[in-house]
């Protein structure tokens, strides 16, 4: 396979295939470092999200290469202010692959992120 930009990134992005999180839209851009960060810029109206997210929180904490085509992709768990408080997990890593160039599947452990129900859709 031939090497992916990672700048195909840049844009913004809806949030698929997890109902907590359907309907989110995140604008991912790069970082002075020459990383990525994606902030949220509308929430959707499950209470929990209502709760602990707010437009402009860091969702997307950081994307890296792990080879020409695959990522790794950091994101915030919901709540993660209140799971640090009991020590837990704050963020989750997900493995991912541009499925098509407005689509980015996500997927955990060793689940293929081509064949994943959640997804990042491109809407800008």
């Amino acid at each position: 396979m031939k090497k992916v930009s990672d700048d195909k990134f840049i844009g913004i992005w809806e949030l698929k295939g997890r109902s907590m999180l359907d309907g989110i839209k995140v604008s991912i851009e790069r970082t002075e470092n020459g990383g990525f960060v994606g902030k949220v810029l509308n929430i959707n109206s499950n209470k929990y999200v209502n709760l602990f997210l707010e437009p402009g929180d860091v969702l997307v904490s950081n994307i890296k290469r792990s080879s020409n085509f695959q990522f790794r992709l950091t994101e915030k768990k919901i709540g993660a202010g209140l799971f640090s408080t009991y020590g837990l997990d704050t963020s989750k890593e997900f493995k991912l692959e541009f499925i098509d160039d407005d689509t980015i599947g996500l997927a955990s452990g060793t689940s293929d992120p081509l064949k994943s129900t959640v997804f990042y859709k491109r809407i800008k």
